[in-house]
């Protein structure tokens, strides 16, 4: 039998990889970030009665793995850390929190974008889940503690996963966006 804590890093790592699909038909990522979503909902309602613990260590576990479900999300598109967006992020319609953007990359053929930004705290994540909020954005899941955050958030025009990861170099925010 699968623990809370398990099913919570699978539905959120499931959901991370789904939402930066990259060389599908449009209407395959749509069903596959439709799926993603739906699960991490349940997943969402499923663990209101985990203790704090058992969620800052699925979260520490699904924070220690964004960098390896980028590259499997974006099909081996390099990640830069030159200071930019990528070329074509919807920074019109997804909104970054404040802070220093470190990089980013995208997927084939517009098929989605992923964006790094150095954030102050943790607690900034309330900020930039607001940010999309206000820009439009449904929030379909979202769970954080002390030292990581993630959010999903949906509009008409795009999908969004946001993390933010407490690490060595201090406090990265991602931002995968792709779009419906």
């Amino acid at each position: 039998m699968r623990t809370p804590t398990r099913t919570l890093i699978a539905a959120v790592a499931a959901g991370i990889a789904l939402a930066g699909l990259a060389g599908c038909s449009s209407d395959a990522v749509r069903q596959a970030t439709d799926l993603g979503s739906s699960v991490a909902s349940s997943v969402a309602e499923g663990v209101q009665g985990i203790d704090g613990k058992a969620v800052q260590d699925g979260m520490a576990s699904v924070a220690g793995g964004i960098d390896g479900a980028l590259d499997t999300a974006l099909k081996g598109a390099n990640v830069t850390s030159d200071g930019k967006v990528p070329d074509g992020f919807p920074t019109e319609d997804v909104p970054l929190v404040d802070g220093t953007v470190l990089g980013g990359g995208s997927g084939p053929n517009g098929s989605g974008w992923v964006a790094q930004v150095r954030a102050g705290s943790v607690d900034d994540f309330q900020a930039a889940a607001q940010q999309l909020t206000d820009a439009g954005f449904t929030e379909s899941a979202k769970r954080a503690d002390s030292s990581s955050a993630f959010g999903m958030f949906r509009s008409d025009a795009y999908r969004v996963v946001l993390t933010f990861s407490d690490g060595n170099d201090g406090v990265t925010a991602t931002y995968i966006v792709t779009p419906r």
